[in-house]
C-alpha cells in the first residue's frame, strides 16, 4: 500500500487561512500569490486549489476568520464582564482598536475590502460584522438598563459609537508618520471622550467615579 504523501495529512484549509493571514500582515499588502501561501502550508498549488479556486476564494475566507477573531475576543469579554457593562463597552472598544492596529491589513480586508471579491461595501450587512455590531448594542442596552443614556435612540448611537472608533483607526492608519504608540494612543482618547460622554448622562459624583474606576 503507497505511503500517504505528506500534505494529505494536512488540515489544509485552516492552515491556508492561518498562513494567508500571516502573510497578509507581513507584506502589508492582499497581493499574496496563492503559490506562496501553499509554500507556506507546506502543500502543492493543485492541493490548495482543491479548497480554494482562486485567491478571492481564500481572501473571502480569511476575511470571515478576521470577524470571527475579532468577535470571540470581544465576546469573551463580554461575558467576563456581564455585570459590568461601563466596563465592558470601554474594555471591549480598546479590544476593537487594539485589534485593529495590531493586524491593518487584516481589518483593511474585512472592512474595506477590495471590490474584486463580490463583497458589498457595507460591512455591517453580513452576519460577521453584525455579530460584533450586536455585542456593542449589548454593551449600550447594559449601561441604559443601569441609567446611562436615558431616553437615547442606542441603534442611532452604537452606530456613532462604531464609526467614531474605526474612524480614529482609520486615521491612524492613513497617518503614517505615527508610531505604534501614538496611533494607539490617539485611538485610546477617542475611546475615553466617547465613555466620558456615556458618564456625563447620568447624574452627580457617579460619573467621576466610574472614569476614574
Amino acid at each position: 500500500m503507497a505511503r500517504p504523501r505528506k500534505e494529505d495529512t494536512l488540515d489544509i484549509a485552516p492552515r491556508a487561512v492561518a498562513e494567508m493571514v500571516r502573510l497578509l500582515a507581513a507584506r502589508d499588502d492582499f497581493d499574496v500569490p496563492l503559490v506562496a501561501v501553499a509554500q507556506a502550508v507546506g502543500c502543492t498549488p493543485p492541493a490548495l486549489y482543491g479548497y480554494f479556486r482562486n485567491k478571492g476564494a481564500l481572501l473571502r475566507a480569511v476575511r470571515e476568520e478576521g470577524f470571527n477573531r475579532l468577535y470571540n475576543e470581544k465576546l469573551t469579554l463580554s461575558e467576563r464582564m456581564h455585570a459590568d457593562p461601563f466596563g465592558y463597552l470601554r474594555e471591549g472598544s480598546y479590544a476593537y482598536a487594539r485589534f485593529a492596529l495590531d493586524n491593518p491589513t487584516l481589518y483593511r480586508l474585512m472592512f474595506a475590502p477590495p471590490p474584486s471579491l463580490g463583497i458589498g461595501d457595507d460591512p455591517l450587512s453580513g452576519d460577521p460584522g453584525r455579530r460584533i455590531f450586536e455585542l456593542l448594542l449589548t454593551g449600550l442596552r447594559g449601561c441604559q438598563a443601569q441609567g446611562f443614556l436615558p431616553g437615547m435612540d442606542l441603534n442611532r448611537y452604537a452606530f456613532m459609537f462604531w464609526s467614531a472608533v474605526h474612524g480614529a483607526v482609520c486615521l491612524g492608519f492613513q497617518n503614517r508618520a505615527l508610531d505604534e504608540a501614538a496611533k494607539w494612543d490617539a485611538t485610546r482618547e477617542v475611546i475615553d471622550t466617547l465613555m466620558e460622554m456615556i458618564a456625563a448622562t447620568v447624574p452627580g459624583d457617579r460619573s467621576q467615579q466610574l472614569l476614574r474606576d
